[in-house]
């Protein structure tokens, strides 16, 4: 790499448009080499072809998954290691998003030609050359069911017996495991789970990439370079200081349990180039994008101070939802959502201080942005009543919260989740199947909205729909449930990489069958804010449809079929009355309770 590179251009290299976020199978740069961080799935695929090699029978490896979920990256990866996967003699690496023989044929008849050699009447015919297909699960399921897929029927039955396209992790033997071998990234996440909440080594292992004082990082070596030859101008470059606070450990975990959150909570699937992405865009403010570098220079020296502070990292981390997914969904769980009552006496303190600067050197480790922490008494817009300071004022209130997540000078819990704290750590130990950990989860926090969700009925009665809603009558039912507990052994790992992101949750009406329910932190906040009190309205129901057909399906399943009891409510008075049915003389009776 060139010496007279810039830091702004060696950053650009992580952009999504960057010819450095084009993947495909035929070289991997320098710069890609050093990128690269080791994920679980790499070795369990590296595995599969090292046994493929030594195997004296040519073998077919899936590589199967989501589109963007880095297939392509760790096979160019392990392509530029291995060079006995460039022997066409011997491997064929077939992606097939992005390749055809022939624009006439479809990529159904492509994969159909690619694969020949392990349908039904080839596979007993000795050839040496294994092939590794990078498929999509929903083109893998396509091709299987199409009427080439009738020409693959032990692929098909290999593919069923693994349940590759199921939501679970538990597979069946399969009579061809010694031809047929696959992994799916979908079993795998970019977080992994433990007992003390989830964590991601392979976001950390790309930040420290971008961010570790070695001789062999690009990033670190242009920093270097760009603070010595322009040492004047670098003291107040917010790209420059931006970096410089990514560096730090504890900034770098916050921002992990941000993404995480966000992949939680908002259902978001970061690829490694939309995190790449992320990353340049918390370092660089979209007022210096695309800006040569010597006029970059210019606009910083001549930026002032409000300006300046505009540009710092929480502000590109937190106030740019327009920028990328990743940011929407950081959006949603931003810190100045949060109220804690430590949280609010400091904001009080800014509306009751003649200057609220003293409260970021009394509550925020201000001197890890040493140039912010010089200026901010001198430039302190409380010393002004103009609109200019007043809009200043607001936006060093907002910047207080965000230092005060991300560098406080002590550590505080203000902004703790404990709902999806013990939603991860029930996700944590449903995967590991530890029962005894999860009695709460199924005895209270789901059992409670069952028998909630349409009213609390006392006395292990539910209410029931019938008919059209209605005001003033209710029915209920008796309807006793247990959990359905699948018995095997738990899972000994401390730390889960391959792991179901929902909980599968299953009861029993008492002697009836299982009902299963799939729960995911959406609709287990739910179920806690109903367990407290909450009634769902409308829109929760129409939003979360399955629990309703859930508890339906309890009902229809019930073991007292043959009574109903019925609620008149009026002018704030409730009354019930007993509907039985007797099966031996075939009549009904109706009276109050």
């Amino acid at each position: 790499m060139s010496t007279n590179i810039h830091f702004i251009d060696v950053l650009k290299r992580c952009k999504q448009s960057s010819k450095e976020a084009v993947e495909n199978l035929e070289g991997f740069s320098e710069f890609k080499k050093y990128m690269h961080v080791q994920r679980p799935v790499e070795k369990e695929l590296e595995h599969h072809i090292i046994d493929a090699i030594q195997s004296n029978q040519a073998q077919l490896i899936l590589v199967c998954g989501g589109v963007g979920d880095g297939k392509s990256h760790i096979l160019s990866f392990l392509k530029d290691k291995h060079a006995f996967l460039t022997d066409s003699d011997r491997f064929y690496l077939h992606n097939d998003a992005t390749e055809s023989f022939s624009p006439r044929k479809t990529s159904i008849e492509t994969l159909a030609e690619v694969l020949k050699p392990f349908s039904d009447a080839e596979i007993g015919k000795e050839q040496k050359m294994n092939i590794v297909l990078a498929i999509n699960l929903g083109a893998l399921n396509n091709f299987i069911d199409a009427d080439e897929g009738k020409k693959f029927t032990r692929l098909k039955d290999y593919v069923h017996a693994k349940k590759i396209m199921d939501s679970v992790l538990i597979e069946e033997e399969s009579v061809d495991d010694h031809i047929f071998k696959y992994v799916n990234f979908s079993d795998y996440h970019m977080y992994e789970l433990t007992e003390s909440g989830p964590q991601s080594s392979y976001i950390k292992g790309i930040l420290q990439k971008i961010t570790q004082k070695s001789d062999y990082n690009p990033f670190y070596q242009a920093y270097l370079r760009e603070k010595n030859e322009y040492s004047e101008v670098a003291q107040k470059n917010p790209i420059i200081q931006n970096y410089e606070l990514l560096q730090h450990d504890d900034i770098q975990e916050k921002i992990i349990n941000l993404l995480i959150q966000s992949m939680v909570k908002e259902k978001l699937i970061i690829s490694t180039r939309a995190l790449l992405d992320f990353i340049y865009n918390i370092l660089v403010p979209s007022s210096m994008d695309n800006i040569e570098h010597e006029k970059l220079m210019e606009l910083i020296e001549d930026q002032d101070f409000q300006s300046y502070t505009s540009c710092l990292l929480p502000f590109q981390l937190f106030d740019r939802e327009d920028a990328s997914a990743i940011h929407q969904a950081i959006d949603h769980i931003n810190p100045t959502q949060y109220r804690t009552e430590m949280l609010d006496q400091h904001l009080i303190d800014f509306r009751s201080r003649k200057d609220g600067a003293y409260l970021f050197s009394q509550y925020i480790d201000v001197n890890r942005a040493p140039y912010f922490a010089k200026s901010l008494v001198p430039n302190s817009p409380w010393k002004s009543e103009d609109k200019k300071s007043n809009s200043f004022k607001n936006d060093l209130i907002k910047l207080f919260v965000y230092f005060y997540y991300l560098i406080p000078r002590e550590p505080h819990n203000s902004f703790e989740d404990q709902v999806y704290n013990q939603y991860m750590n029930y996700l944590f130990h449903w995967n590991r199947k530890s029962w005894s950990k999860l009695s709460k989860l199924y005895r209270e926090d789901v059992r409670d909205a069952i028998y909630k969700w349409n009213g609390e009925g006392h006395g292990g009665l539910i209410y029931v729909q019938i008919g059209q809603p209605q005001t003033h009558y209710y029915a209920l039912q008796k309807l006793e449930v247990e959990p359905a507990l699948e018995r095997v052994d738990p899972r000994q790992e401390d730390t889960l990489m391959k792991f179901l992101p929902m909980l599968t949750i299953a009861f029993r009406p008492k002697g009836g069958e299982p009902v299963e329910i799939d729960i995911d932190f959406s609709l287990y906040s739910l179920l806690i804010r109903i367990k407290n009190g909450y009634r769902p309205n409308k829109k929760d129901k129409f939003q979360f449809i399955k629990f309703v057909e859930f508890i339906d399906q309890l009902s229809s399943k019930g073991n007292d079929k043959n009574e109903l009891i019925f609620e008149s409510k009026k002018f704030g008075k409730s009354q019930r009355y007993r509907l039985t049915y007797d099966d031996l003389f075939n009549q009904y009776s109706f009276t109050e309770m």
